[in-house]
């Protein structure tokens, strides 16, 4: 039963669903500055001849970071379903407040290690916990659950951006002492989620059969998220590298050398793109149903791959052979939004069957994202070497093949009466 509009209850339940959304937002920012700001700090040290500094360091970092997540998102899931999710979320931003300490103090690489591992660990924590309460709060419907999943990827993705941007600019300011700025979002992540009102009575003892018969529940989902977060990956990881013209190749236009400040404007671009496409995406699951937006998701990125190489082997930035398939990009960007508001609803739909392991079923979405980043780096290493931008653009398409042949057959959302919320 719905509780009424103007009652101070529903209130708080609104407050704690954006507190969710907002919170995880800023660990995401917080995560994507630090990646930057150690990219920078490293690079200083090597110029300056500081050992433990190189490309290789680099690489260390980035997969304790994906690794730590990947693990961390399993397990975080199994102690949400026996601790509940209050602990797990608080946890996220301040294992966060210690890795950024690692990171300001004067440590060599063992330290940054450690703390990346930390932060791999915030996310774990704090992503599975999130979108427990919020699959668990929307129970009413896909209609209304895909608009919150679209704020939360939308969040995801803009955390990301902003952490992008931000990392540059606190470096260019502060050097190493930027990190310590980065405590402040922490902190108010801490303080937002403290904020949220989590249900009564939805923690009890679980058999440990309960979590794999929860995982089970999403098995037929994962092979499709993981090559689109792969894809995914592959661009995040070597586009700046590429279209910086480290590797110039006269035939393939976007790899001629592209300034920072262009690189970034296409950066921003993409990103406004891909949160107002999610978000829109978001409120119309429920019209259009979760399958029918998936398909045009994978559809989606298929077709940004074929759009990708027609500007890619335009003869110059401008003329209709170059706007014609940007704007055949453009169109297929907002079609690929499409893909993750879906597939959170309908990873929120499988958790309502086991409401016992739904900290597990939720971390899923942490565990393939960790999973795609790692698996998008090391493809991108592979195939950006011989064919530069071509060979992203083609092991995009096959990525986004995969996903579409591997969609799963049932894709049904079964909507069922919210139940009377009991806040604490």
């Amino acid at each position: 039963m719905r509780l009424p509009s103007g009652d101070p209850e529903r209130s708080g339940y609104r407050w704690s669903l954006a507190s969710t959304i907002i919170g995880s937002f800023l660990v995401r920012i917080a995560g994507a500055a630090t990646g930057v700001l150690l990219g920078l700090l490293l690079s200083s040290m090597h110029r300056s001849g500081v050992a433990g500094s190189s490309a290789v360091v680099v690489g260390v970092l980035m997969a304790a970071f994906n690794f730590s997540e990947l693990v961390g998102a399993l397990v975080a899931g199994v102690l949400i379903d026996r601790r509940g999710l209050r602990p797990l979320l608080l946890a996220g931003p301040l294992l966060g407040l210690a890795a950024t300490i690692l990171f300001a103090i004067p440590t060599r690489s063992l330290g940054l290690t450690c703390g990346r591992l930390l932060q791999g660990l915030t996310t774990a924590c704090t992503v599975p916990a999130a979108l427990a309460f919020l699959s668990g709060a929307t129970t009413e419907g896909s209609a209304g659950r895909g608009r919150i999943m679209g704020f939360f990827e939308a969040g995801s993705i803009g955390g990301l951006a902003v952490g992008y941007a931000l990392g540059g600019i606190l470096w260019d300011r502060f050097r190493r002492q930027a990190f310590w700025g980065l405590l402040i979002i922490y902190a108010v992540a801490v303080t937002l989620f403290l904020f949220v009102r989590t249900p009564r009575g939805m923690v009890s003892p679980r058999p440990p059969r309960a979590t794999w018969t929860a995982l089970r529940q999403t098995g037929d989902l994962m092979p499709s998220w993981l090559a689109l977060n792969a894809a995914a990956g592959l661009w995040f990881g070597q586009a700046a590298f590429q279209l910086s013209g480290a590797n110039p190749r006269p035939s393939q236009l976007l790899t001629t050398g592209l300034s920072g400040s262009t690189i970034g404007m296409i950066f921003a671009v993409y990103t406004v793109l891909f949160a107002v496409g999610t978000i829109s995406w978001g409120w119309l699951i429920g019209r259009a149903s979760v399958a029918t937006a998936m398909r045009v998701g994978v559809g989606g990125a298929l077709m940004t791959s074929v759009a990708i190489l027609g500007i890619n082997h335009a003869t110059s930035f401008g003329g209709p052979w170059f706007y014609i398939p940007l704007g055949i990009g453009i169109a297929a960007v907002a079609a690929e939004t499409a893909f993750a508001p879906a597939a959170l609803t309908l990873l929120a739909a499988r958790s309502d069957s086991v409401p016992e392991g739904r900290g597990a079923v939720m971390g899923v979405y942490s565990m393939l994202l960790g999973a795609g980043q790692l698996v998008g780096a090391m493809l991108g290493g592979l195939v950006a070497m011989p064919l530069g931008v071509d060979g992203l653009v083609l092991t995009t398409a096959i990525l986004a093949v995969i996903g579409l042949v591997s969609l799963p057959a049932n894709m049904e959302t079964r909507p069922r009466p919210s139940p009377e919320l009991q806040v604490s």
